[in-house]
């Protein structure tokens, strides 16, 4: 891919679409079922969605044994924050909730700065701050 490939925003783009609609659609569900029932039926919706992507891609799933545990991970903690979220829809408005939820990239940062000895940029530190800052003002009652 070379540098000047933008073709990527297309894709982050839709996936910010349909997060967002997510987000709000899991609101609208949480308000009329409870988040037990939100976690088990959106995940009969994830795995059916699954399914059907791994029959269209064909993906090669013979990987070492330690990426396979990797990418399993990956599945357990998206699964476990699911039902911590729905729960938070269930006692909060989604405007706030999402918001909250859409700062895991820090949590990302942090880790991939203590861990994998990753510098962030001073730009990215200061993105940081004012999405902490927009936090604060979206989510103050006054």
């Amino acid at each position: 891919m070379s540098g000047s490939d933008h073709s990527w925003i297309l894709f982050a783009m839709l996936a910010l679409l349909v997060w967002g609609v997510w987000g709000f659609t899991a609101r609208l569900a949480a308000a009329s079922i409870g988040w037990r029932e939100m976690t088990v039926l959106g995940s009969i919706g994830s795995v059916s969605s699954m399914i059907i992507f791994a029959l269209l891609t064909r993906p090669n799933l013979s990987y070492p044994l330690g990426a396979f545990m990797l990418a399993f991970v990956v599945g357990v903690l998206g699964f476990l924050g699911a039902p911590i979220f729905y729960v938070a829809l269930e006692r909060n408005p989604s405007a706030i909730v999402v918001v909250v939820t859409s700062l895991y990239p820090v949590v990302t940062m942090i880790l991939s700065t203590l861990i994998l000895k990753e510098i962030p940029t001073t730009r990215q530190v200061v993105g940081i701050m004012l999405a902490i800052a927009a936090l604060v003002l979206i989510s103050s009652k006054t």
